[in-house]
């Protein structure tokens, strides 16, 4: 493994990431540098960024208190995004942001993000906010999850996302991504592209159905490491899933590029609501070493 330190962090301005000593932009080494020039980058990183000498540092969070785009989130909507709160003319999925005084679940702070359906559509639902980034993993993201459906009116393949992960980075438009998800289907948690292709269930047996109507905090480890790459979620502080990256065999990457958390699910999903809160991405300075155990960013 190829490691970069936590302090090469190269962000747009579409997300909030706290700069270190005021300085807002990385310093990602480039090949054929001479040693000496690597050694001057080195001390330059240690004296500008020793606050990502911490076993984790945080770099990105959003709890939806800035409204859209804020400075958290990439400035576009497919006309998905409905302020007011109210469905769009001819859509069937969007979302918004509500605030605590409307009496829905709101876990930190007084905003938080709602997507809902109302409907089966022609293709998926995608009703959610995205970001673009440049960040060296490994990195750890917690987020909380509220979800309201009926399973009983989603077929067996019907699915519902909660987060997607990569290294695609569309303004480029360079080619070179490699995206894996997490959501629930048939009423169990699931990853999607990675191998094997759903994950590996490792939380208690059986298997218990995802829970509904209450907040759920997910915490999720992602490593790429040029052509490999591995992930992890844990629910609640439990570990739940495992899996490789297969993707970065095609597409060899080590940084995460791009994001999304919320309503994105499948055309045939007729009724859900969804809401987040307290989305938060921290960098480590090196591999977990234990896997069992929950880690944690703040």
């Amino acid at each position: 493994m190829v490691s970069q330190p936590p302090a090469a962090i190269a962000m747009r301005s579409e997300g909030q990431f706290p700069p270190a000593n005021g300085i807002h932009n990385g310093i990602v080494s480039e090949p054929g540098r001479t040693v000496w020039t690597a050694v001057r980058l080195t001390v330059l990183v240690m004296c500008l960024y020793g606050a990502f000498a911490h076993a984790n540092q945080l770099v990105w969070q959003s709890g939806f208190e800035n409204s859209f785009p804020g400075k958290e989130w990439f400035d576009w909507h497919d006309e998905s995004y409905a302020p007011d709160g109210v469905m769009p003319a001819g859509r069937d999925s969007a979302w918004t942001i509500v605030g605590r005084e409307s009496g829905e679940p709101v876990f930190a702070g007084e905003r938080a993000y709602k997507g809902w359906i109302t409907g089966p559509a022609q293709s998926s639902h995608r009703a959610y906010p995205v970001i673009h980034a440049d960040i060296p993993t490994p990195v750890i993201n917690t987020f909380m999850v509220y979800l309201d459906a009926d399973f009983e009116r989603l077929s067996e393949s019907d699915w519902i996302h909660f987060g997607t992960w990569g290294n695609h980075d569309p303004e480029t438009r360079a080619g070179n991504w490699a995206l894996h998800t997490m959501a629930v289907r048939n009423r169990k948690l699931e990853f999607a592209h990675t191998s094997p292709f759903h994950g590996e269930y490792i939380g208690p047996a059986p298997q218990r159905d995802f829970p509904l109507r209450k907040w759920v905090r997910f915490t999720v480890y992602v490593i790429y490491e040029g052509s490999t790459g591995y992930v992890q979620a844990w629910q609640d502080g439990v570990p739940m899933l495992r899996a490789q990256v297969p993707e970065l065999r095609s597409h060899p990457s080590t940084r995460l590029r791009t994001a999304h958390w919320g309503l994105y699910a499948s055309a045939g999903t007729m009724q859900a609501v969804q809401y987040n809160d307290d989305i938060r991405i921290c960098v480590l300075n090196k591999p977990l070493a234990d896997l069992g155990t929950e880690p944690l960013c703040r």
